[in-house]
């Protein structure tokens, strides 16, 4: 079970972004895709939700982490965000 402490009302995609947004430097040396994949099959949820949910939680995230001095994670957020901005429109 996961706990959005944010309160925030969405989709439950939105929690499995959150998830997908982690391990940014090991997401670089592999299939993108692969765990909105791996994440829709074991939830039931539609993985193409999960893969933007994570898209916009790597951004989010990364511009976070870069205002507060947050280094390296800051910069290997918005790496993987980069590289998936030139992957989309690719859905899983």
């Amino acid at each position: 079970m996961l706990v959005d402490p944010d309160g925030l009302l969405a989709e439950a995609e939105y929690d499995m972004g959150i998830v997908m947004r982690e391990d940014p430097v090991e997401l670089l040396s592999g299939d993108l895709h692969e765990r909105a994949r791996w994440l829709a099959t074991r939830t039931g949820l539609d993985a193409t939700a999960i893969w933007e949910w994570g898209v916009v939680e790597r951004v989010s995230t990364g511009l976070l982490c870069t205002v507060v001095g947050l280094q390296p994670v800051g910069q290997q957020m918005l790496a993987v965000a980069d590289r998936i901005a030139r992957d989309y429109p690719g859905s899983p």
